[in-house]
């Protein structure tokens, strides 16, 4: 049912011309690149959940590579890439729910160094709580915050990539729509 309500989300998104990353600008400053993924990423926003399922699949393979004397192989490190991993927020604010959940950055700054991946950082809003105005502002500034961290974990600009996707419905209950979800992807270069 969800994977039905996001393909016509996409759907109804290509038919009026818009775009996810309508408004984003750059984060946080003009250097860093915006990509649009929503497409790549809409298969594991279908299993939306708040169980950290993505970081523990990342904390388990840096424990298993820092045990083991062999570099990562590609299956392996498959594991924990393109896995997506949620920081929710506070009504109308770019605060995050918990400060525990800055320690999660830590982590995912540290194995994307390590691994030389790219950071890919989607911010929304609940489409239920304001004009279309203010939550695309608010995604943007949500998707900034979860950038700047990562810049004070030592990330790179050129090693992230962000998209806004403005208020949205497509998770109950609705709290569950304001987040900044990360995903961590092999480079390219």
């Amino acid at each position: 049912m969800k994977k039905k309500s996001i393909l016509l989300f996409l759907l109804t998104m290509m038919a009026t011309g818009m775009q996810a990353n309508d408004g984003v600008g750059t984060l946080p400053d003009d250097s860093l690149q915006q990509q649009v993924s929503w497409q790549e990423d809409c298969g594991a926003l279908s299993a939306n959940k708040n169980d950290y399922a993505g970081l523990n699949a990342l904390r388990s393979r840096m424990a298993t590579t820092a045990s083991s004397d062999n570099s990562a192989t590609g299956d392996s490190l498959q594991l924990s890439v393109d896995v997506p991993i949620y920081f929710y927020f506070k009504l109308n604010t770019a605060q995050l729910i918990t400060k525990s959940q800055l320690a999660n950055l830590a982590v995912i700054a540290k194995y994307a160094q390590e691994h030389h991946l790219t950071i890919h950082i989607t911010g929304a809003a609940d489409e239920a709580t304001g004009t279309a105005a203010r939550n695309r502002t608010l995604s943007i500034a949500r998707a900034r915050y979860i950038a700047k961290q990562f810049i004070n974990n030592g990330i790179g600009k050129s090693q992230m990539k962000a998209v806004s996707l403005g208020g949205i419905r497509e998770f109950k209950p609705k709290e569950a729509n304001r987040f900044a979800m990360v995903v961590l992807r092999k480079s390219t270069n």
